[in-house]
């Protein structure tokens, strides 16, 4: 245990989140191993807890594992790890109910990220232009208020990604006070 100062106590828990943002890379590998449905309720379960913007908390998900769907997904959007990602995670937020689509799915990504990472799970974003979207929407049925930026293939890699470490981090980047 390290103290900082009389109110700052740094324990083995301290750096938790930080190790997990360290572990988790971009991953377009996967094995094919079925990803639990616990896990993938953990994963959108982190996603549904992601702060949004005036609190409304318009983000829905859809979980895609038929290979036929994956299939024509891969073809509207012309990236073949899609393809071999065991699950496709496609949150949608609904545009009726906030005007911060894009803010809200981020965030919510992010979540996602980080607890696919705890489970020793890898994804990546996919994004998706405007015409991919629409695609998506039409195929998969999706009410036009819904937006999507994103799809999450979510898989175990085939290979650990080495880690970020302090050597990834650059000091240069913080600005104090001003540029």
């Amino acid at each position: 245990m390290k103290i900082l100062n009389a109110n700052i106590v740094i324990n083995s828990n301290f750096y938790m989140i930080l190790k997990e943002i360290l572990n988790r890379r971009s991953v377009r590998e996967y094995k094919s191993d079925e990803v639990p449905e616990e896990f993938l309720n953990e994963i959108i379960k982190a996603a549904e807890f992601a702060p949004s913007g005036r609190g409304t908390h318009a983000n829905e998900f859809l979980i895609v594992k038929e290979q036929k769907t994956k299939d024509e997904i891969c073809k509207i959007c012309g990236q073949e790890f899609l393809r071999l990602a065991p699950v496709m995670l496609i949150l949608l937020c609904d545009s009726n109910k906030t005007d911060l689509v894009v803010q809200d799915l981020s965030v919510a990504t992010e979540n996602a990220f980080l607890q696919a990472t705890v489970l020793g799970l890898g994804t990546v974003w996919k994004n998706l232009n405007s015409e991919w979207e629409e695609k998506i929407k039409k195929l998969l049925n999706i009410p036009q208020n819904y937006k999507a930026i994103n799809i999450i293939p979510i898989g175990f890699p085939k290979s650990a990604p080495e880690p970020h470490s302090d050597a990834n981090f650059s000091q240069s980047k913080i600005h104090i006070e001003k540029w």
